[in-house]
């Protein structure tokens, strides 16, 4: 008889275990150090070691020169008046739950006011985002868009050319599509790619795809004219008209429709309501854990490594972005 008390891998951080890292201020800065200097703390001016950590004043004093460098310096923990503890906390919960966590929610957790936490949970998007500039994706590519958004209003047919004013942000999609065409194997998703932009034209999907989509890629679309010069971009292209098949668009491109169901589910049930001037942040933060869903044991370590790398940003770059829609 089989164990089923043995699972296969590692698993996702339990709260437990958090609590048993992360549980102080102490924890949360000799965590933060380890990630910054894995090779040990080497003083900025002398290389020299650390005297020691001090949590109250989060910095390391150099042994050789007496130099205090902040742990947080350069990090979008940079100068926060929050406990390092909350921040972990909030990027465990980010990591960890595939609906991520609202503002409000997290607000209640960690006992700040609602406009710190909606800027910490920015800060850590804005860390997402920036990690997945520069990953691309090749093979077989499946590229669809989709609204998000409130509603569209004006007369005239519905869709990609549709007239009228439209409150509903363009999102492009592309999922890789792995396993396709091998004897007895199921297709399934790859890495994806999301981003807001700005129409469905024929230029803007074009750098969307250059962007994101590795050159000599084989991309697989309906037969949207914005599609029709793939080929003289470097790609592979098969252009599958939907009103000449039998079967439905979600049938013939199923990860793209899946993704952006899942997306659309994610911003409805977490947030209820996203200003489209910062729904890339949410789209970005959507795409980071949905290439990393295989990754659950490492994703809170890799969130914070990639919180200590990003450039940060400031509530005030923040409320001062256009409105896109």
């Amino acid at each position: 008889m089989k164990d089923r008390s043995k699972k296969k891998g590692k698993q996702m951080l339990t709260v437990q275990q958090f609590r048993a890292s992360f549980g102080d201020e102490q924890q949360c800065g000799e965590q933060l150090s380890r990630q910054r200097w894995p090779c040990g703390f080497a003083c900025p001016r002398c290389g020299g070691p650390s005297r020691g950590y001090m949590a109250v004043r989060q910095v390391h004093e150099c042994a050789a020169c007496g130099y205090q460098c902040s742990v947080t310096a350069g990090t979008i923990f940079h100068k926060t008046r929050t406990p390092l503890a909350s921040w972990f906390w909030a990027i465990y919960r980010m990591s960890q739950d595939k609906k991520g966590i609202s503002a409000m929610q997290l607000a209640k957790e960690v006992g700040v006011s609602y406009p710190t936490a909606w800027l910490m949970l920015h800060k850590i998007r804005k860390a997402m985002s920036d990690r997945d500039q520069g990953y691309r994706l090749s093979g077989l590519v499946e590229v669809d868009e989709g609204y998000v958004g409130g509603e569209e209003h004006g007369e005239g047919r519905r869709g990609r050319g549709k007239p009228g004013v439209r409150s509903k942000s363009v999102v492009a999609v592309a999922v890789e599509r792995r396993g396709a065409g091998k004897p007895g194997q199921k297709p399934v998703p790859g890495f994806a790619a999301l981003e807001v932009i700005p129409d469905a034209a024929a230029a803007t999907v074009e750098k969307f795809l250059t962007g994101k989509v590795r050159a000599g890629s084989h991309i697989l679309s309906d037969g949207w004219r914005g599609y029709r010069r793939l080929k003289q971009k470097g790609f592979e292209h098969t252009a599958t008209a939907i009103s000449t098949q039998d079967e439905p668009a979600h049938s013939l491109f199923p990860w793209v429709h899946i993704t952006l169901s899942n997306l659309k589910r994610f911003l409805l049930g977490t947030h209820h309501k996203v200003e489209s001037k910062h729904l890339p942040h949410y789209v970005a933060e959507f795409n980071y854990r949905l290439n990393r869903r295989s990754m659950e044991a490492d994703l809170m370590t890799r969130l914070l490594r990639a919180c200590i790398g990003a450039q940060t940003i400031t509530y005030k770059q923040l409320i001062a972005m256009p409105d896109l829609a």
